[in-house]
């Protein structure tokens, strides 16, 4: 009898116990949103933690942890939070734990912190891929041009078009956009968006470049269009070296290759005025190969006249 008494004391004991160990875990998570709502954040989250180890893990008290390292600023502890929160088989989407990233990366990026601002970022995208980031898609572009990752920066800044209504140096982002382009050796995108430049920022600082760039872009495109039989699409970029006379040290090249695609075309009155050129540049650029190569084509041009 008496031990059945001390085993129903036990239990009884235990029941108190966890009840009020309860109590007080609920207690705390309670002064913690008190706290939370007042802005004491160093407080708040001393009440949810101690409530964390006794109460246990909850989904709604993940994302209070995570929510409080965002207002303390501190990214990868909310990081590490919500990356709980969201694998937890209970937890529903929660669309402002993206607003809190974007809050994290608007305010790192504003302390000149860019690569916690592209982390932040990105793990957006990663919660949910569709979630538009609208002028951010341009930081990110900027980061991964500085970064040389010419791929990803077109990724994003391809993302942002057309190019955001509030954003600042729309031709900036314009200009790294086409040059990520080049810089893969995709002529033909980074001409378009040169030439867009050029159209759209006639008195930017960076036009000449543009104008610069294009032309550069201009030359393999043509020898391109050439070699699949488009004569006119080649010889369209073409001219648009030799009219801006942009870059100057393919001015000769293009007369030359323009003189080339018309001997093949049997326009060889045409080839040898074309050939004529190369050789009046050459006084400037002093490039006697193709000048040597220019004479060549006209004694041959002549010659076969006979």
């Amino acid at each position: 009898m008496l031990s059945l008494l001390f085993k129903i004391f036990i239990i009884q004991l235990f029941l108190v116990l966890y009840a009020s160990c309860t109590e007080v875990a609920k207690s705390n998570e309670e002064r913690g949103d008190r706290y939370y709502r007042n802005g004491y954040y160093d407080d708040s989250l001393a009440e949810y933690l101690m409530a964390e180890k006794t109460k246990g893990v909850t989904t709604n008290l993940l994302r209070k942890i995570g929510k409080l390292y965002v207002m303390k600023g501190d990214f990868f502890q909310a990081k590490k939070y919500f990356d709980r929160y969201f694998s937890a088989h209970d937890s529903e989407p929660d669309a402002d734990v993206l607003l809190d990233y974007l809050q994290i990366a608007a305010e790192r990026g504003r302390a000149g912190d860019t690569t916690t601002m592209v982390h932040a970022l990105e793990e957006i995208l990663q919660i949910d891929p569709y979630y538009s980031l609208g002028r951010y898609y341009f930081d990110l572009g900027e980061f991964y041009y500085d970064h040389a990752d010419y791929r990803k920066s077109i990724a994003y800044y391809l993302h942002g078009m057309p190019l955001h209504g509030e954003l600042n140096n729309k031709a900036h982002h314009l200009f790294y956009l086409a040059e990520s382009y080049e810089k893969l050796e995709d002529y033909f995108y980074a001409f378009l968006y040169f030439d867009q430049f050029v159209i759209l920022y006639p008195d930017h600082l960076q036009v000449e470049q543009a104008r610069w760039h294009r032309g550069s872009c201009c030359y393999p495109l043509a020898q391109e269009m050439f070699e699949q039989g488009d004569i006119e699409q080649s010889f369209y970029y073409l001219d648009q070296i030799i009219s801006s006379g942009q870059p100057q040290h393919l001015v000769d090249d293009a007369y030359f290759l323009k003189g080339e695609i018309l001997r093949a075309d049997k326009r060889l009155e045409e080839a040898k005025q074309a050939f004529r050129q190369v050789l009046k540049l050459n006084r400037y650029y002093w490039k006697e190969k193709i000048a040597e190569q220019a004479r060549m084509r006209i004694e041959e041009i002549d010659f076969s006249k006979r």
